[in-house]
């Protein structure tokens, strides 16, 4: 018998976003056209400024940057939160690869290996995987799409408190559900935290990509000025995951020191990388305010796809690119496995992502999927006359 990987390594799920990879090529070898909404990839292309900004970079060798960020980026980080009514100094913030290690360096800070963080699903899937990789135990509040996946009372969420509990995370805009926090809704998460003295993990990777009301920033509520870690990434507002850039931010010193001993320890972000969102950060305003407009052009034309099909349930998304759609069928896997392996139309299909792995509770969402609307309008809207044949299809 070879020799085993940790038990850690074989309790991780597979991404439910990317492991239909191997299926949509074997489509695609077939000659299948795969319309591609399951992952938060935007098609839309980075601004110029940030490939002109990389051209310039011209040491003569390319170093580590420091592990508490080059001095430049992080005061255009400084600069940009200011737009939102945030005072930073370099200090609260640390550079990270991507949103994805902000989430994992401020879970690593916030509770040690046993201790609980409380989450509002479904979430976005990586926080299932980093509880695993950190021994966390996360517990959760199941949000209902039928009340628009709005947050419960202070009274709610302080249920699952107990003596070891260390944090609570938010995403907002959120993904998977594109819905976004309300006053309220903020309010009683502060409330719960400061009565405990808990952190709240505040996700704002889709701050900007918000359709109604003004983007929010959870460091700008004095009450929860010492509870907040503040994760953050340029990947979707600035249309350049590639580029694996986020920051983590807290007016908490102590936790910033963790933070920095734990940056360091994987030495640093990307050098070109930080250099080339510096322009982005100083001035994202033109950039993120037009393709927000996309996005909810994009967000309008599939759910009038979707209010075509009999059978799909969906809310209307606030925020973010996603939405989340109950369809009739009992398994959403088995549905998207069908699409890539035995469906075509007019040699056309889609891959979705099914939804039951955005939970951390066993046996919830099996019949949803998360649809990213991350393709132009016309595709979207021709995604949406495949997937209405193939439920009649598959249904039959």
């Amino acid at each position: 018998m070879p020799t085993q990987p940790s038990q850690r390594a074989q309790k991780l799920m597979a991404s439910p976003i990317r492991k239909f990879l191997p299926l949509v090529r074997q489509a695609e070898q077939r000659g299948i056209k795969v319309f591609k909404l399951n992952v938060g990839d935007p098609d839309l292309a980075p601004p110029p400024q940030f490939l002109a900004a990389i051209k310039r970079y011209h040491q003569p060798n390319l170093g580590y940057a420091p592990s508490p960020g080059i001095a430049e980026h992080t005061a255009a980080w400084v600069k940009y939160y200011a737009k939102f009514g945030v005072k930073l100094k370099p200090e609260n913030i640390v550079p990270t690869v991507g949103g994805a290690e902000a989430i994992f360096l401020a879970m690593l800070s916030a509770a040690d290996a046993g201790e609980e963080i409380i989450v509002f699903e479904p979430l976005y899937t990586s926080y299932k995987g980093f509880a695993v990789m950190a021994n966390i135990k996360l517990v959760p509040i199941t949000l209902k799409a039928e009340n628009n996946f709005a947050l419960p009372g202070a009274e709610e969420i302080e249920k699952k408190v107990n003596k070891k509990t260390r944090a609570i995370v938010i995403i907002n805009p959120n993904n998977p559900t594109g819905s976004a926090l309300s006053e309220k809704e903020i309010q009683a998460v502060i409330k719960v935290a400061k009565k405990h003295n808990l952190f709240i993990i505040s996700d704002e990777t889709y701050r900007e990509i918000i359709f109604s009301g003004r983007p929010d920033c959870l460091l700008k509520y004095p009450a929860a000025k010492d509870n907040v870690i503040l994760v953050d990434s340029v990947s979707k507002r600035f249309s350049c995951p590639g580029a694996r850039i986020g920051c983590v931010a807290s007016y908490n010193k102590d936790l910033m020191r963790a933070i920095l001993k734990l940056a360091m320890i994987r030495l640093s972000a990307p050098t070109l990388e930080q250099y080339g969102t510096i322009p982005l950060l100083e001035n994202s305003g033109p950039y993120t305010k037009k393709i927000t407009a996309e996005y909810r052009r994009r967000r309008d034309a599939i759910l009038a796809g979707l209010k075509q099909i009999p059978g799909v349930k969906t809310q209307k998304p606030r925020g973010a690119f996603y939405l989340i759609a109950r369809l009739p069928v009992k398994s959403s896997e088995k549905f998207i496995k069908w699409l890539l392996e035995k469906f075509s139309y007019r040699g056309k299909t889609l891959l979705l992502t099914p939804t039951a792995e955005f939970y951390v509770t066993p046996g919830q969402g099996k019949n949803e999927v998360r649809i990213a609307y991350v393709l132009n309008c016309a595709a979207l809207k021709e995604a949406m006359e495949v997937l209405k044949v193939a439920l009649e299809k598959y249904n039959k």
